[in-house]
């Protein structure tokens, strides 16, 4: 498979979100305020930075003692980790290494002003913290080159306190020297649980939940080896590996009621059925074209499968008996495709009725009518909307670029909807699925906006209260 598949879409969906249908305001909610609890390298905690959400950008206070006086580089830094590891800067191992480099959310290469644009320097680059001659450093300042919430969200991120001040032109820290003072941003008054998966280059894209068997299955859009993750213990095993009947990536997963296991085909083209134990069953094959992309399917009521390509404008069906068709022609529908990636995420209501299916390169919610395929539009402002989940009327919409789960509350007749609340959780990176355990939600952490590059590892799904 192509990674510039995921890859090109992703700078596509830049291009769509300025030129785009723009987000409905969601309701007022109260503001996001994190902690990060400043540690030394032997681990004890001695000072603390406070940050809060004022309105696009966020006010952070930093108070750090037994520092020598002077000026000190500081700076946001990639991963939630203060753990030694290498320091880009020198190449070596060294105190909070594990952090990694700056956190550069515009992809800009370059350590520059704290107030430069982030597509100029590193969303991370932080004014200089100052520290007097009792060894105390205090700082507070307001920053919109950072958030708590969207792409340039910092929430399980770190702040890094370096031992010189900040040239703030020099590639790759600013010549600040060594990291002293670490802490991971934590948010304040929620707590998740997060399912760990064992492999380096796992990018886990697709989603579902078997209650019988109390276990979440996940798969890697990258290998499309499908995990099997206990949910009360989070013990993982490996349910099928990559490669299995030439499958090689896993990217939409439902669970049916018999127990079995669909898996999207991405750019393979194809729909995969797995038994209960693990064995491939069947796998379906769409018409050949130059560019199919299987991404997203669900089980309805009427005992059918249904199918998105986020390339072909076409919606495809599976019958009980396994015969896979083209169910409905979108050329002919309010639907238009365009570049990147189109139709995505699917459900279907529970009256059978409809399918709720979102566009992510517009933004566009749509719902289709099972027995008259007549096509609707419920709302737009939700680009890079990518897995959904349907709970009564209100409907969770992964919104991976956006690193938020957006809540819409939906009409009786699921044919209007109010975006109620986006949520950062406790931090999200690229979250493209969604699946119902218990009363909770689970969400996929992809990374798919780093493949080819360095993702932070471990990969995770992550699990939260409806909201």
């Amino acid at each position: 498979m192509n990674k510039s598949l995921f890859l090109l879409p992703a700078l596509l969906l830049g291009l769509a979100s300025v030129g785009g249908a723009q987000s409905p305001a969601p309701l007022p909610a109260a503001p996001l305020k994190a902690t990060a609890a400043l540690r030394d390298s032997a681990g004890q905690v001695l000072g603390s930075a406070q940050f809060e959400q004022m309105g696009a950008g966020v006010h952070v206070t930093v108070e750090v003692r037994g520092l020598t006086p002077g000026q000190r580089g500081m700076h946001l830094h990639e991963f939630g980790r203060c753990t030694p590891g290498v320091d880009p800067a020198t190449n070596t191992v060294v105190p909070f290494g594990g952090a990694g480099g700056h956190f550069d959310p515009g992809m800009s290469k370059n350590h520059g002003d704290p107030k430069a644009p982030n597509l100029y320097g590193h969303g991370g680059d932080l004014p200089m913290l100052t520290v007097g001659a009792d060894g105390v450093g205090k700082a507070s300042f307001m920053t919109d080159k950072t958030s708590l919430t969207g792409e340039n969200g910092v929430l399980n991120r770190t702040l890094v306190i370096h031992a010189q001040p900040d040239d703030y032109k020099s590639d790759p820290a600013g010549k600040s020297g060594a990291r002293e003072r670490c802490g991971v941003i934590v948010r304040n008054g929620l707590t998740v649980r997060d399912y760990l998966l064992p492999g380096p280059q796992d990018f886990p894209e697709g989603v579902a939940y078997d209650a019988r068997k109390g276990v979440i299955y996940t798969g890697s859009a990258q290998n499309g080896t499908v995990y099997a993750i206990n949910a009360q213990t989070g013990a993982v095993t490996k349910f099928q590996e990559g490669g299995a009947l030439g499958r090689m990536v896993a990217l939409g997963l439902k669970v049916d009621a018999q127990g079995r296991l669909w898996v999207a085909g991405g750019a393979q083209g194809t729909v995969s059925i797995l038994s209960p134990d693990g064995m491939t069953l069947k796998v379906l094959e769409t018409p050949k074209s130059p560019r199919p992309y299987v991404n997203d399917l669900v089980a309805a009521p009427d005992g059918n499968v249904y199918v998105t390509d986020s390339s072909r404008p076409v919606l495809f069906r599976v019958d009980k008996n396994m015969n896979l068709t083209a169910w409905l022609d979108l050329s002919k529908t309010p639907i238009k495709y365009g570049p990147g990636v189109n139709l995505n995420g699917i459900v279907a209501t529970p009256d059978g009725k409809y399918l709720l299916a979102i566009q992510l390169n517009t933004g566009e919610l749509w719902r289709i009518n099972l027995k008259t395929k007549a096509v609707s539009k419920v709302m737009g402002g939700l680009v890079n909307g990518d897995g959904l989940l349907l709970s009564g009327h209100d409907l969770y919409v992964a919104r991976n670029k956006n690193q938020v789960v957006a809540k819409v509350s939906l009409s009786a007749d699921y044919g209007s909807g109010q975006l109620v609340k986006e949520e950062p959780l406790a931090g999200l990176r690229f979250p493209t699925t969604l699946a119902m355990v218990g009363g909770d939600l689970v969400v996929t952490q992809a990374q798919l906006d780093r493949m080819g590059g360095t993702p932070e590892t471990p990969f995770k799904l992550t699990r939260f209260g409806k909201f």
